[in-house]
């Protein structure tokens, strides 16, 4: 990482706080390793009434704040999910605009892990995973159970799905022809259906891989750059695909102890307060989303624009990912009760 930004985002960050009459200053402050979700920084802090440890989420130096990179935007939602009953998100601390646009927010205790996609490195109790992911799925409920004009000021209105599907259509078709996403957004716009479900809050980006936990017990919600207002499906289909390690060829395993789509809908249900219609298309759609950012960002490593050798490893997975989408289009259902822990880790 450029010194250079270390230096700028530390003092633009430590004049913040002697603005806000803080006498908190940053030291030690350095890349957070392990995501893929913009500038993330860690520091320990001395003095003043800031926790000792803390994490800056940085806007691109010199470049406007928009889309994921609006970084106020994110500490927005944080802000108002801060006093909502049994969901952990990480309390902002204090905001920076000008030359460095910029949050600070609590380090939260704990890790955050995606089982199925850390199989290869980690060996994870049962327990542990089933009581996890059955937790995030109750948090999900809870933050979908919500009346979204009570949480945020969305100008924008509720985003569609027709919209939601023109969104990651434009994506793949950035990524090029060779990974077979061309015909599945014309058959998502055929097939989709007729939204009952009010709008809610969706995270966008929902997974175990974006929950820290201490144990089992869940201390934050991270990653939070393409949060919408839209149907609830929407997030549930992206957060039940990582139940299935047969949609990660290469990069997967299966988990022992890892709750089934099924199961973890069940969580689900009893905090959202109704079901999902038309669950079987959020599979595919979620899916679909899947394989088309996979298929961004190999494009882009490919070109040279963003070098991230893991890149390399995805193809097999985009491709399982858009055949299992298209198989759900023409009708073949998701088996939300079939087991994966076939030859886990215990």
């Amino acid at each position: 990482m450029n010194p250079e930004l270390l230096d700028g985002v530390s003092t633009a960050v430590d004049a913040a706080f002697a603005e806000a009459g803080d006498t908190t200053r940053i030291a030690a402050l350095k890349v957070l390793e392990g995501g893929h979700s913009g500038i993330t920084l860690s520091a320990r802090t001395t003095g003043g009434s800031a926790p000792d440890e803390v994490v800056i989420k940085v806007a691109p130096h010199g470049r406007p704040p928009r889309g994921r990179h609006d970084v106020l935007r994110q500490a927005d939602v944080l802000d108002a999910l801060a006093d909502v009953d049994d969901l952990a998100v990480p309390r902002v601390l204090l905001r920076g605009y000008g030359e460095w646009t910029f949050y600070v927010m609590e380090r939260c205790d704990g890790e955050a892990v995606e089982p199925v996609l850390d199989a290869s490195t980690r060996v994870f109790e049962s327990d542990t995973i089933r009581r996890r992911a059955e937790a995030a799925a109750r948090m999900l409920g809870v933050l979908h159970n919500r009346a979204p004009e009570a949480l945020v000021d969305s100008d924008s209105g509720a985003v569609d799905l027709a919209a939601e599907i023109d969104r990651w259509a434009t994506v793949a078709a950035a990524a090029g022809d060779e990974h077979g996403l061309a015909t599945i957004p014309d058959a998502l716009r055929a097939t989709m259906p007729p939204v009952v479900e009010p709008p809610v809050l969706v995270h966008g980006d929902y997974r175990l891989g974006n929950v820290l936990f201490d144990g089992v017990r869940p201390t934050g919600i991270i990653d939070w750059e393409i949060w919408t207002v839209t149907t609830p499906g929407v997030d549930l289909g992206w957060f039940l695909a990582f139940c299935d390690p047969g949609l990660f060829p290469g990069i997967g395993a299966p988990v022992h102890g890892m709750p089934t789509a099924g199961e973890l809908l069940d969580q689900y249900y009893s905090t959202a307060g109704g079901r999902i219609a038309d669950m079987e298309w959020f599979h595919a759609f979620g899916r679909f989303k899947m394989a088309a950012i996979m298929a961004h960002n190999l494009r882009r490593h490919r070109e040279g624009r963003h070098i991230d050798p893991f890149q390399d490893e995805l193809p097999p997975t985009i491709a399982a990912l858009a055949r299992s989408s298209r198989s759900i289009l023409d009708g073949h259902a998701v088996d939300e009760q079939a087991r994966t822990t076939t030859g886990a880790r215990s």
